[in-house]
C-alpha cells in the first residue's frame, strides 16, 4: 500500500539537512534569497503591499517588514513582504510559478521569529521548492490553461513546508528512496535533493524588461 501523500512530503521534509543540498543547488538558494530581496525592497513602496498592510493593521510582533521596517507578527509579516517582493512582477520564474516570492517571505519572517541559523534558512527553502515541484509535477497540464495560477495552489504548501525543515521528524519515517522512485523525473543520486530539477527548472529564468 503506498503511503499517503501528505505524510510522505512532511517526513522528507523533516529529515532534510542542509548536507543532502547539492553544491549546484545551494547556489540557487542563494540566489533565490537575493533576487527577493531586492525585488521585496523594491517593491515595498507600490500599493499593493501598502494596502495590504493598512487592511491587516497587524500589531507589534518579532519580524521585520522589508526587513528594515517595523516588527510585527511573522505571519502578517510574510503575507505583507510576500505581496512587496511580487508587486512589480520581476520576481523570479520557475516550477511554472514564482517560488522565491512565496518562500522567502515565509522563511524571513519565521526565522526572524525563532532566531533560526543561516544553514536552517537554506534547508527551508530547498524543502519548500522540492515540494512545491513534486506536487506541480503530479499534474503535468498547463494550470493557466485552466484558469489556476500555480503560485496561488502550491505556494502555500510549499511555504508550509518550510516550517520544520531541519526539524523533528513528523510522524512514521519513510525511504528516501521510495521519495525518489515515485518521480519518475528526479535523478536522486547519493543525495536527497534532485540535481537536476534544481538546475533546470530553479535556474533564473528572468523576464528581462527595460526602461523606455
Amino acid at each position: 500500500m503506498a503511503e499517503p501523500l501528505t505524510r510522505s512530503l512532511g517526513d522528507f521534509v523533516s529529515k532534510l539537512r542542509l548536507s543532502d543540498i547539492p553544491t549546484d543547488a545551494l547556489r540557487v538558494v542563494h540566489t533565490g534569497f537575493a533576487d527577493c530581496v531586492g525585488t521585496m525592497i523594491a517593491g515595498s513602496i507600490e500599493d499593493p503591499p501598502k494596502l495590504l498592510e493598512k487592511a491587516l493593521s497587524p500589531p507589534a510582533g518579532d519580524a521585520s517588514l522589508y526587513l528594515v521596517g517595523r516588527r510585527i507578527p511573522a505571519p502578517e509579516a510574510a503575507w505583507i513582504n510576500g505581496a512587496a517582493a511580487h508587486a512589480l512582477d520581476y520576481d523570479d520564474v520557475a516550477l511554472r510559478g514564482h517560488p522565491s516570492a512565496v518562500l522567502v517571505p515565509a522563511i524571513l519572517a519565521e526565522a526572524e521569529s525563532l532566531k533560526a541559523t543561516g544553514a536552517q534558512m537554506a534547508t527551508a527553502y530547498a524543502a519548500g521548492y522540492e515540494v512545491w515541484a513534486d506536487l506541480q509535477r503530479r499534474d503535468p497540464d498547463q494550470h493557466h490553461e485552466k484558469g489556476w495560477h500555480p503560485t496561488g495552489i502550491f505556494g502555500a504548501i510549499g511555504a508550509a513546508a518550510t516550517a520544520p525543515a531541519g526539524g523533528s521528524s513528523a510522524g512514521p519515517r519513510c525511504n528516501r528512496r521510495s521519495w525518489c522512485r515515485r518521480n519518475r523525473q528526479s535523478r536522486c543520486g547519493p543525495r536527497s535533493v534532485r540535481r537536476r530539477e534544481w538546475l533546470e527548472d530553479a535556474a533564473p529564468r528572468r523576464r528581462c524588461r527595460a526602461n523606455g
